[in-house]
């Protein structure tokens, strides 16, 4: 999900377009916290725009009082498996000179595209306090 299509969601929803109750999870990054690697360009700091305009909205939506809820997740790792997660570990091993698995290898408390699903289905149907969270293989927790 890139930044201009969260924003642009995000501008409806405080458009009043939304129901009362409603809950929108942007879907961001772990780059968004580590910076990600030097060679992915502004990709991290897209991604940290997205924390940052779940945050901003949720503040719109309190002072307009429209009862909404946005909230940014973020995968702590990237994911082998995916498209994005794929190209990545690719781009990132070339760049460090490793293979991709021992890349991978190197990763820790990776979580998998489930545990981002059932991540986003606690923060859409829970009622987690927060704007920003992170997934990892050991679960669901506020970003620090």
């Amino acid at each position: 999900m890139d930044v201009k299509a969260s924003f642009l969601f995000c501008k409806a929803a405080l458009q009043g377009r939304l129901k009362p109750g409603s809950r929108v999870v942007l879907i961001s990054s772990g780059a968004a916290f580590s910076g990600g690697p030097p060679n992915s360009g502004g990709y991290a700091g897209a991604k940290r725009m997205q924390v940052f305009l779940a945050g901003h909205s949720q503040k719109e939506s309190d002072r307009l009082g429209f009862d909404l809820r946005f909230m940014a997740l973020s995968p702590a790792r990237i994911m082998p498996g995916t498209g994005v997660g794929d190209r990545g570990i690719d781009g990132i091993s070339a760049y460090m000179g490793i293979s991709p698995a021992d890349f991978l290898a190197s990763m820790i408390d990776m979580q998998t595209p489930a545990d981002v699903a059932r991540a986003a289905i606690t923060l859409a149907t829970g009622q987690a306090q927060g704007s920003s969270f992170v997934v990892s293989g050991s679960g669901l927790a506020a970003a620090a």
